[in-house]
């Protein structure tokens, strides 16, 4: 979510004299569709988000026109007249596979999952290699626990694009049951693809201990750390890295920085207490 003094520099921008900057800012905050808004301030936004709709459908016999809407429903939860629009699409364009994809991600939204494989096995038909699409039958595989059709599914998206980190992430979720070497391999793939994402890191950290590797853990996990102080779930993993390869101190202090994070949830300030409760006994 944009922050208050990004969000009130976009709202004040659908009310400007140039007709584009209306509309862009309209677009960013179509994905925020619940934000508070004063009366002046809805009626400026309503109309700079009539005029990008139209800007959309400023040629309505093409048929990324109506993708495009669809899209927009989408990002705004608006799931019905999204697939709406996405058949739309279709209607004009049989091969237009994004349309097929996002469609599919819609119905996974409402629960439709027959409706949802439906549409990616016709997106599937049309380019069995596409990225996008194996990614999001993947996923669905996943979910009805086909684990090698979600492995054989990710593989490929991940060749297809190669800095696909999300097909690296699950690929590193999926081996980790009986081949962890490997799947480390994949979610360090997932972490130099995307340093940005904080999970990653994370699950690479969670995996690594897993495997044995304590120290590497405890690195990764103060690098995330070292960026993402507030990444609370760290906290608990990098004390009991530290537990399992000796360094008390070390793990005492990864208690405490965590116990002084505010927003830490109740359950792990619990379990770092505990922690340093049976060192202390063990002190003794």
């Amino acid at each position: 979510f944009p922050g208050k003094e990004t969000t009130q520099i976009l709202i004040a921008a659908t009310g400007d004299s140039c007709r584009l900057v209306r509309i862009r800012a309209a677009a960013t905050l179509a994905g925020y569709p619940e934000l508070s808004l004063n009366d002046a301030e809805k009626g400026s936004v309503k109309a700079a988000t009539r005029e990008y709709l139209d800007s959309m459908l400023s040629r309505p016999d093409q048929w990324n026109s109506h993708y495009n809407l669809g899209n927009y429903y989408l990002v705004r939860g608006e799931l019905e007249q999204a697939i709406s629009s996405y058949k739309k699409a279709l209607s004009m364009e049989p091969r237009a596979v994004l349309a097929m994809v996002n469609e599919a991600i819609c119905y996974g939204r409402m629960g439709d999952t027959e409706n949802a494989h439906e549409a990616l096995k016709r997106a599937f038909k049309i380019d069995r290699g596409s990225a996008v699409v194996n990614f999001n039958l993947a996923l669905m595989k996943a979910q009805t626990n086909d684990l090698q059709a979600a492995e054989e599914h990710l593989r490929t998206a991940l060749k297809a694009n190669p800095q696909m980190a999300e097909a690296a992430y699950n690929l590193c979720v999926i081996l980790s049951k009986d081949r962890i070497d490997e799947a480390v391999d994949f979610c360090q793939k997932a972490v130099e693809i995307r340093p940005d994402v904080p999970k990653y890191a994370y699950t690479l950290a969670f995996y690594l201990k897993q495997k044995g590797d304590l120290s590497e853990s405890s690195e990764v996990l103060e690098r995330l750390l070292a960026t993402y102080p507030f990444y609370v779930d760290a906290y608990l993993l990098l004390g009991e890295a530290y537990e399992k390869q000796g360094k008390r101190a070390e793990a005492v202090n990864a208690y405490y920085r965590g116990l002084s994070i505010d927003s830490m949830p109740q359950q792990y300030r619990v379990q770092m207490k505990l922690r340093l409760e049976a060192m202390r006994r063990d002190d003794r």
